[in-house]
């Protein structure tokens, strides 16, 4: 498989948005330092919610729609208002003016505009690949994500606090050439023979949303997927916050010679993570494509796990690497092919709408990240390294639960556990 096969969706998709996921990463894990210290702590926090909870909703109505009157337009009205906010983002932190109630309320706009156009790029993915082509691509996005979130950073980092009107700049200028070739060049990829007849109607839109997400949560192989997937993902959180915090305060060691604290062996890790990822994530993932499905997602998960139970609760430097290593291996493995088995199970008709309801599960596993925080104040890093042991068993379990059942409205052809054994 090559980039030059897939595609030409597919190809425009993961250029742009690398350059929107580079772009928007210099500038999100900066906004929560800015309106603290503008508005204070306690509205920040209560701001970054509503943020999340917003997007959120708005997904799932993204979602709906997106099934019923095609990915392009609902795409593209979501990147005009990301080219207005962003806008308006960048006057509201310019030398002419700085307003921060703006700059609150066009980066309230901007998260409601990337609620809309996840769920819907994740369906366009899927309208226009085949099973064989699915690793590949999920490989390479999931590479170029990596490398534009490293990238953003730094560029938030070196230009957020003293240029902040040149970042914002930069971000417009990019979501405005996004509009642009999302209007000439992205075609609309949802196949109309697979809507079902009751999208004709609008006149009852809340009822049929309602009994959408209803058939959604009904579907049991999905929800218990879901289910995995959020246990899975929880552990990911637990890196920048139990984790984190406990070598600040357990870890002291010396490495060829050098004192390194606790902050930076976590640096050290997170660094590692991010090296091995962009250096090795395409061949390695192309690699894992020769083998069944099942039998990657188990041996990833299990060395994911270990990483994760280690990292829990020990301080020899040397076992912290080997781990960090084991545990990106781990994740090479399981997230694409996550990914994979999630596209091969969801009913062509509901793709999108399946695809936001399969974006919350990052919400409640931060949500779960945050949980594991406050546990860790109370119980001994080998407890903690016990729970993630746990997490990752029960989620195994749940991912090869989900493989085995069968699903009234999913499709022979599309079953993940026929492609996994055929594999």
């Amino acid at each position: 498989m090559r980039y030059t096969e897939l595609h030409r969706n597919i190809q425009i998709r993961i250029i742009t948005d690398f350059f929107t996921d580079l772009t928007q990463k210099s500038i999100i894990p900066f906004m929560a330092i800015y309106l603290s210290l503008q508005i204070g702590a306690g509205w920040a926090g209560l701001l970054l919610t509503i943020n999340i909870i917003g997007s959120m909703l708005v997904g799932l109505w993204a979602g709906y729609w997106s099934d019923r009157i095609g990915r392009k337009k609902l795409m593209v009205i979501a990147q005009i208002l990301q080219v207005f906010a962003l806008f308006w983002l960048a006057a509201a932190n310019s030398p002419w003016l700085n307003s921060v109630p703006l700059t609150c309320w066009m980066f309230f706009l901007s998260s409601l505009s990337s609620g809309i156009t996840v769920p819907i790029a994740n369906a366009m993915i899927v309208d226009v690949s085949s099973e064989s082509e699915r690793h590949y691509v999920y490989g390479l996005q999931y590479w170029t994500t990596n490398a534009a979130i490293t990238i953003g950073a730094l560029m938030g980092g070196l230009l957020f606090e003293s240029f902040r009107f040149i970042l914002f700049s930069i971000v417009w200028i990019e979501s405005l050439v996004t509009l642009v070739i999302l209007i000439f060049y992205i075609h609309e990829t949802m196949d109309r023979r697979h809507t079902i007849l009751s999208h004709r109607t609008t006149s009852i839109a809340p009822k049929n949303i309602f009994y959408t997400y209803i058939d959604v949560l009904k579907d049991t192989r999905f929800m218990v997927f879901l289910t995995a997937t959020v246990l899975a993902i929880s552990l990911e959180f637990q890196l920048d916050k139990y984790i984190a915090v406990r070598l600040k305060n357990e870890f002291s060691a010396q490495l060829l010679h050098w004192n390194i604290t606790g902050l930076q062996m976590f640096s050290l890790i997170m660094a590692i993570n991010t090296v091995l990822v962009v250096l090795i994530a395409i061949p390695f993932t192309k690699w894992m494509g020769r083998f069944p499905s099942r039998k990657v997602m188990t041996v990833g998960m299990c060395l994911y796990t270990a990483g994760f139970a280690f990292l829990g609760f020990s301080n020899w430097t040397l076992l912290l690497i080997i781990c960090t290593v084991i545990l990106t291996l781990g994740e090479l493995m399981y997230n694409p092919v996550r990914q994979v088995l999630l596209a091969g199970m969801i009913p062509d008709a509901n793709r999108a709408a399946y695809m936001a309801v399969d974006g919350m599960s990052y919400n409640v596993a931060a949500l779960l990240g945050s949980l594991g925080l406050t546990l860790g104040a109370f119980l001994p890093s080998y407890g903690m390294a016990t729970l993630y042991a746990l997490l990752g068993i029960a989620s195994l379990f749940f991912f090869r639960r989900a493989l085995t059942l069968q699903s009234p409205i999913t499709k022979a052809h599309h079953d993940p556990v026929a492609c996994a054994d055929a594999s």
